[in-house]
């Protein structure tokens, strides 16, 4: 069995020393160990009959990828060369974001998720408007290009009632690209759209407006990952105001009534993921982690008004870089990618 890694996180460094020590400086990024490394080798500790292959960004090829049963996208993919997070001379500008999509694209180099799921993870839009037809609360949302005529989106938004609005491009990871604008200072002074988009252009095609949620900040994100499709745990971040990740206050403990709603949130949300198509069987990701905001429509702070922000695959932070947040996330995921490749390819 082999099974290709591909590795790239530059933000979450594992806290695990001793597999730590076991990492070779080529599999460093800045100095450090990061978390989707040290799945890889926690692999390799913990199942020596599996050739586990650990590739960096400067290494993704057809060639490469296709010599594995198998090639989870743990830490780079087509996100991540569109915000040059970390920035990969051949995947960058037009053409090597391209040349990075046509690598993820074709089945032969057997990337998991599947392209299709990626697709669908990769455009909120998409999964917003999907999850809204199915009945999951998401905030109300304005999807536009980057050439709107910007009074029109000021008359729509005030229809709306935003007094306060976020626009954030529909690809940018984390905060990159976030603008929070009021309704007054846009009439005021119409050079501050005008300036966000003539920076921001350049780089994004689609963005998302909605309200500015206050809650967002106070009470932070309840960050919930699903392994196998089944919750596993949960962290909130509150306090958050910047992109950083060290910016943010993290804790494990969280309400239980407020956990209690989003696992019910996040069981529909998973009933209605697409599946992933795989060596011609479908089944469930690996890993989804569904953020979940309060308080909608800016209401009071009660678990019934909490709802879906963001979802994310395989790729996504684990928050398993802070002290406090004890989930044994590496030795859980190792397993996990182990059981599903087998789960793909029971006679290996």
């Amino acid at each position: 069995m082999r099974i290709g890694i591909i590795a790239g996180k530059s933000d979450e460094i594992s806290l695990n020393k001793e597999i730590n020590k076991k990492v070779p400086k080529k599999h460093h990024y800045y100095d450090y160990v990061h978390t989707d490394v040290g799945i890889a080798y926690t692999m390799k500790e913990k199942f020596p009959d599996v050739t586990v292959d650990v590739i960096m960004p400067s290494e993704l090829s057809d060639k490469r990828l296709q010599k594995n049963d198998i090639n989870y996208a743990l830490g780079y993919d087509l996100i991540n060369a569109i915000n040059d997070d970390p920035y990969i001379r051949k995947f960058s500008g037009p053409q090597g974001i391209k040349k990075l999509d046509d690598i993820y694209f074709k089945k032969a180099n057997k990337i998991f998720p599947s392209y299709e799921f990626l697709s669908f993870i990769w455009d909120k839009k998409k999964y917003l408007e999907h999850f809204k037809k199915n009945g999951i609360p998401v905030s109300p949302s304005l999807f536009i290009k980057g050439g709107v005529n910007q009074k029109q989106l000021l008359r729509t938004i005030s229809l709306k009632k935003w007094n306060s609005f976020i626009i954030k491009p529909i690809g940018g990871t984390i905060a990159i690209g976030l603008g929070k604008f009021s309704i007054d200072d846009c009439k005021k002074d119409e050079s501050l759209l005008k300036d966000y988009f003539d920076e921001n252009n350049e780089y994004f095609k689609e963005y998302i407006v909605q309200e500015l949620i206050k809650g967002f900040t106070e009470y932070g994100e309840i960050k919930s990952y699903w392994i196998n499709g089944s919750f596993s745990y949960a962290v909130n971040t509150p306090g958050a105001k910047g992109p950083y990740e060290l910016e943010y206050k993290v804790k494990e403990i969280i309400d239980k009534k407020v956990i209690s709603k989003c696992e019910e949130i996040g069981k529909k949300v998973i009933a209605c993921l697409p599946k992933v198509s795989f060596n011609r069987k479908k089944v469930l990701p690996a890993l989804v982690r569904i953020d979940f905001s309060c308080c909608k429509d800016n209401k009071t702070h009660a678990p019934i008004n909490y709802f879906v922000n963001e979802i994310e695959s395989d790729i996504a932070g684990s928050y398993t870089n802070f002290e406090n947040v004890k989930y044994p996330f590496m030795e859980v995921m190792a397993d996990i990618y182990v059981k599903k490749t087998k789960e793909l390819y029971p006679k290996l």
